[in-house]
């Protein structure tokens, strides 16, 4: 049996081809398969298995995140006439 190393957010992000961020979001959305790491802080690192993450995608689990910029949305709720943005 061999032990597969637990790899950082920066290389899924490098081997998918998408940002740190957006691997990021996806772990915390449960779009990812992801392992939350914490010791003792209420902080997290997540940590990811390649074979996990390469499963996800070839079985279609894997959900995409619906837009790049979907975080820097603005809803027409949150500014005021007053104070653009």
């Amino acid at each position: 049996m061999i032990l597969e190393p637990f790899v950082s957010a920066a290389e899924i992000a490098a081997h998918l081809k998408v940002t740190r961020r957006q691997v990021l979001d996806m772990a915390r959305k449960n779009h990812l398969p992801a392992h939350p790491v914490s010791f003792g802080s209420r902080r997290k690192m997540w940590r990811f298995k390649l074979s996990e993450v390469d499963e996800a995608i070839s079985s279609g689990a894997l959900k995409p995140a619906n837009s790049v910029h979907e975080s820097r949305k603005v809803s027409s709720n949150t500014m005021t006439a007053g104070n653009p943005r």
